[in-house]
């Protein structure tokens, strides 16, 4: 280990750089109050050039530190980036890191094999898609890979803002950047938004503006977008109340009314059990409950 003055490094050459956000607060303050412990890895170069230890190196500069600990190491490019990504891997790496690092591999024409074997260790299924994915959010601006880390958003909702385009992306990411909402919200508010891109050809988002939480806008989307589902919601809610099911039984059918068929779901421990619910279930067939349920699902 050496300690390197800073001015001999090159801090812009960020070829092998997988870390996103580089600023990390809760970092700076550290090697502000006891230095930096674990030593950079530096290409042998002139000037030399940073493989891990991009946020460490931020920091210092930041803080105006003149010199940092670093071990030189001599090493083809392939090899210096691979080391970085194993260097990162203890951490757990988010999903623009992963992006970051399987996009660099990419263009560095590693092979498939090598990458796929990459992608296990980083958690991923080793896919052609799945690849194609990681690499165009690799390629996307701060704004959606901002957006992603803030939420922790899964590879599913990651798939699902690639499928818009960069305006629709930009008005999105604005829309639901100030909401608190859980992945699972978040995957039914894109889904609703596919389909409306699906039916309209384009994501009209006026009107949604300042919406209360991610529950309102996922309302205000329905109502908005699909002005008859907001009655068909109402009309299956009253003949589901007057059927009065006890909690062992439900009656779902698709959010969308698109599906021309209902769901019967029954919670039985014994056969009492079963046969109680038969009972209520022919009994609010005989009362036509059953056929409302189904028009409801036909148009």
């Amino acid at each position: 280990m050496k300690t390197i003055p800073l001015n001999n490094i090159d801090t812009d050459d960020r070829r092998f750089c997988i870390s996103y956000p580089l600023e990390d607060k809760t970092l700076a303050e550290s090697i502000g109050e006891i230095g930096i412990v674990q030593p950079l890895i530096l290409l042998d170069a002139s000037p030399l050039i940073v493989i891990t230890g991009f946020k460490r190196i931020m920091s210092a500069k930041k803080l105006g530190l003149a010199n940092i600990p670093a071990i030189i190491k001599k090493a083809r490019a392939d090899e210096a980036l691979l080391l970085s990504i194993h260097d990162n891997l203890g951490r757990g790496l988010n999903a623009v890191e992963k992006a970051h690092a399987l996009e660099k591999m990419v263009s560095a024409d590693f092979p498939r094999q090598k990458i796929f074997g990459i992608m296990e260790l980083l958690s991923l299924k080793p896919h052609e898609k799945v690849l194609g994915n990681f690499v165009a959010l690799a390629n996307e601006g701060r704004p959606l890979k901002d957006f992603i880390v803030r939420h922790g958003a899964s590879m599913k909702n990651i798939e699902y803002l690639l499928k818009f385009d960069a305006r629709e992306r930009k008005g999105i990411i604005s829309l639901l950047s100030p909401l608190h909402i859980t992945d699972s919200l978040l995957r039914e508010i894109l889904e609703m938004l596919i389909l409306i891109r699906i039916r309209k050809g384009a994501v009209d988002l006026r009107g949604l503006r300042a919406p209360r939480d991610g529950r309102d806008l996922k309302a205000r989307l329905k109502k908005k977008n699909y002005p008859l589902l907001s009655s068909m919601e109402k009309r299956l809610s009253a003949v589901k109340q007057r059927c009065a099911l006890p909690p062992h039984i439900d009656i779902k059918i698709d959010p969308f009314f698109e599906k021309e068929y209902i769901d019967i779901l029954l919670k039985i421990k014994s056969e009492d059990d079963l046969r109680a619910a038969m009972e209520k279930l022919n009994a609010i067939l005989e009362d036509g409950y059953i056929r409302s349920i189904l028009e409801l699902t036909q148009g």
